[in-house]
């Protein structure tokens, strides 16, 4: 059961990530420096996508370590 709810945890946080790069994506000026704004909004999003599935592959490979040691 825990495993579970680690895997639902780190889906919602890679849907998250997700959602941050689709809102940051409307038709707004765009402002000159990369860390200003929709720019900074569109990296923290695509981080967090990215350290979500990274999250779910290290926790698969400890699932399956403990599966192989029982």
């Amino acid at each position: 059961m825990k495993t579970l709810l680690k895997v639902i945890i780190v889906i919602i946080i890679i849907i998250g990530g997700v959602i941050i790069i689709i809102v940051g994506k409307k038709p707004f000026p765009e402002p000159e420096c990369i860390v200003c704004g929709l720019n900074l909004v569109r990296i923290l999003g695509i981080a967090e996508v990215i350290l979500g599935l990274g999250a779910l592959a290290i926790q698969g490979n400890l699932i399956e370590k403990q599966q192989r040691n029982l």
